[in-house]
């Protein structure tokens, strides 16, 4: 009875082990179903722009072109770059003073094979035989011939045909060529993943020495789970950039002051504690019908919102 009883407990435990190894089993992999890339940007701090007027430019009077450069970095904290769909990339100048004419990269199209170009070769072969038998015996002597007759042709075409192309780099204007997109997307020939250049022309007034662009950075990941795959959005971000003109000494300064004001403002925003609950809420209203109120001045975060304002004010009158 006692090895009895031990057997039975003994397999209960095995059974109980096996359940709790199995569901630890299906959580991990519901979990790992359920997580999707994560991806890192990190942008300019400032655009240092030219001035690349062309000669004979025919509103050279009121109006200059003006080339600005940055460079976006992209980083993969979790995830292969696989789950990537695209890239999306915005610069818009909110105040419109900046109307887009040119920017690289292009929309580019790629093949999957070399020379864009695909070899054909089509053949055909056409073939004929005919053969007669004559046979004739006799008890003491046989005759016998065969007649065959045979015809060949063969023919063969060859030509090249435009392979399909998939795109890579989708790019244009946005809000009537006062902002411009790139949309990047995975691609055999290059890697998603570390630094881009973009580069822009846009025309501007002829005073121009400055100005404040928002640039928008996203990326859209696949995320599957146990029953459906979808696509979210990962690492996006939104920032204020300062433009300058090159060697206007002002016009950088204010750029820089814009980027650390910026800095600060959402430094200070991260930092802020959760909003609470309703019971908080209701035990905050509560207290606060037995204590006396008092005039509060500006938190920090006011003041840091006050501040950016006002550089991005500063900045933007350069550009009138």
């Amino acid at each position: 009875m006692f090895v009895r009883a031990t057997s039975r407990r003994l397999n209960c435990t095995m059974q109980t082990t096996r359940i709790i190894l199995a569901a630890s089993l299906l959580t991990t992999f519901v979990t790992a179903k359920l997580s999707a890339a994560e991806v890192a940007f990190d942008l300019p701090a400032s655009i240092e722009c030219r001035d690349v007027t062309p000669p004979g430019f025919a509103a050279a009077d009121y109006l200059k072109v003006v080339e600005g450069k940055l460079r976006i970095s992209a980083r993969m904290l979790d995830g292969a770059e696989s789950d990537i769909v695209d890239f999306v990339y915005e610069i818009r100048n909110t105040d419109r003073r900046l109307r887009f004419q040119d920017y690289l990269p292009n929309t580019t199209l790629e093949s999957r094979v070399a020379e864009d170009q695909i070899e054909v070769k089509d053949s055909s072969e056409k073939a004929s035989t005919a053969s007669a038998d004559v046979h004739v015996v006799y008890k003491i002597l046989s005759l016998g011939g065969t007649l065959s007759q045979s015809t060949k042709d063969s023919e063969a075409n060859c030509y090249r045909q435009i392979a399909p192309k998939e795109l890579v780099v989708a790019s244009g204007t946005i809000e009537r060529e006062h902002g411009v997109f790139f949309r990047l997307r995975p691609s055999r020939a290059a890697s998603l993943e570390g630094a881009k250049e973009f580069s822009f022309l846009a025309t501007v007034p002829k005073e121009w020495r400055g100005d404040v662009c928002v640039i928008n950075v996203g990326a859209r990941v696949k995320k599957g789970s146990f029953w459906s795959d979808s696509v979210v959005t990962s690492g996006a971000r939104e920032l204020q950039v300062g433009l300058y003109l090159a060697g206007d000494a002002e016009g950088a300064e204010l750029a820089e002051e814009l980027t650390r004001a910026h800095e600060n403002y959402l430094e200070l925003l991260t930092a802020q504690p959760p909003k609470p609950n309703v019971f908080d809420s209701v035990a905050a209203q509560t207290v606060s019908l037995f204590v006396k109120k008092t005039k509060a001045g500006k938190s920090e975060l006011d003041e840091a919102y006050a501040t950016l304002t006002e550089a991005r004010r500063r900045l933007e009158q350069l550009g009138r």
